[in-house]
């Protein structure tokens, strides 16, 4: 389900990307098929520099892309941290893929990047997004302020099993 993108995916993502109603409550708006390129490069990047990155969520039966999900270390406040991010085509909304591929994606940061914990930034009105961080075993962190948008820091940490066998 997930892969790494590439740049034979622009013109998919670029359609699910410039859809304004997918997009409104990204801090970057609707995007353009140059916007979605660079996206793609970036994350291109961050595969070679970090190991990880967004990938893209491919149909399971038709392979298409039909959104995007990973891992991203950004900027917050000053502070240097791991996020996992989804954005889905409206339809392949409300049927689990966000919480699956978000689950992918952290199990992913856990075991292989070895994150002591990763977050999700959600606008405040978004309670769909909201549900998929908590869904997951995200739990609100703190509110704050994020590129101008007043938003809630989800966050999971690391879970360590201490039983003896």
């Amino acid at each position: 389900m997930l892969r790494e993108l590439t740049p034979n995916d622009v013109g998919a993502l670029a359609e699910i990307l410039g859809d304004p109603v997918v997009m409104e409550f990204s801090t970057n708006g609707p995007c353009t098929e140059d916007d979605t390129r660079k996206f793609i490069d970036w994350c291109l990047e961050s595969y070679r520099e970090h190991g990880f990155g967004q990938w893209g969520i491919a149909d399971s039966s038709s392979g298409a892309i039909i959104g995007f999900c990973g891992l991203s270390q950004v900027d917050l406040n000053g502070v240097q941290e791991v996020e996992v991010a989804y954005r889905l085509a409206r339809a392949a909304w409300n049927q689990g893929l966000a919480s699956e591929a978000a689950a992918a994606a952290l199990a992913y940061g856990f075991s292989q990047c070895h994150f002591d914990s990763v977050i999700a930034i959600i606008a405040n009105r978004h309670i769909v997004s909201a549900r998929v961080a908590e869904k997951v075993g995200m739990k609100i962190d703190t509110y704050t302020k994020y590129r101008d948008w007043d938003v809630g820091i989800y966050r999971k940490h690391l879970e360590v099993d201490l039983r003896i066998s």
